[in-house]
């Protein structure tokens, strides 16, 4: 070619094949791109339904200790009534007390296995709706919070439940079904705990503020599940309407 005085055809055929070869790398590239975006999407898609699961899983639970607080104020009610009374049942008004803060101390804490897996696999940025990102983390930072808030409200009550200043004689403490099995008759003279003149007038007014504060204490607790169902509802309105769209 050379010799036959070809060399700009040579040239040109030599750019010809270098350019099909940089536009197939260019294409292949592009359809790499265009297979990756593919799977971002559908992977997106994917973890949209998998956040709902976690969120419906966050309602179910709260769902449950609204109910269960539900009880508890209600319990509060009983106590405080039974101890209006003149001669309150020590036996009903122990049941009640223990009935006050029964389960106050389940922690709630959100669903977060599709949240953490996608943080731990590097995948956060799959979500491309920057404000339901942004909706994301301030949901599950929010639900720690009151989460966190809901302990310490659980905490109290439970703290002075279990004052030790107390005279647990007096209480009836003895009279709780696994207390009392657990006393060896052999060893202890039961005669020794039994009523007498209850409640004195201190212990009834120190259970009327017991009864009182642990009302106090629950209707704080439903006022917080109240705020985090609604949170919930509104986080679970998004994605449910992302995972529909698959």
């Amino acid at each position: 070619m050379i010799n036959g005085g070809k060399i700009k055809n040579y040239l040109l055929y030599a750019i010809g094949e270098i350019l099909l070869v940089v536009i197939g790398i260019l294409i292949a590239l592009q359809i790499n791109n265009w297979n990756e975006e593919y799977k971002d999407n559908q992977l997106e898609k994917t973890y949209y339904c998998k956040l709902l699961e976690d969120v419906n899983q966050d309602q179910l639970l709260i769902e449950k200790l609204i109910r269960e607080n539900n009880q508890r104020i209600k319990y509060c009610n009983q106590l405080l009534y039974a101890l209006q009374q003149v001669h309150p049942e020590r036996k009903n008004v122990i049941f009640l007390l223990r009935e006050t803060i029964s389960k106050i101390r389940f922690r709630f804490r959100p669903s977060v296995s599709a949240f953490d897996d996608l943080k731990s696999n590097g995948k956060l940025a799959i979500i491309k709706d920057l404000a339901l990102k942004k909706q994301l983390l301030n949901y599950y930072a929010e639900m720690e919070g009151y989460g966190d808030i809901s302990d310490l409200v659980a905490n109290a009550s439970l703290n002075l439940y279990y004052n030790q200043d107390k005279d647990f004689v007096e209480l009836g403490f003895q009279d709780i079904y696994y207390v009392k099995k657990e006393l060896d008759t052999t060893l202890v003279n039961t005669n020794e705990l039994k009523a007498k003149n209850f409640p004195s007038p201190q212990v009834r007014k120190q259970l009327l503020s017991e009864g009182m504060f642990n009302l106090t204490n629950n209707a704080r607790k439903k006022e917080l599940y109240a705020t985090m169902m609604e949170e919930t509802q509104k986080i679970k309105k998004v994605l449910n309407s992302k995972c529909e769209q698959r």
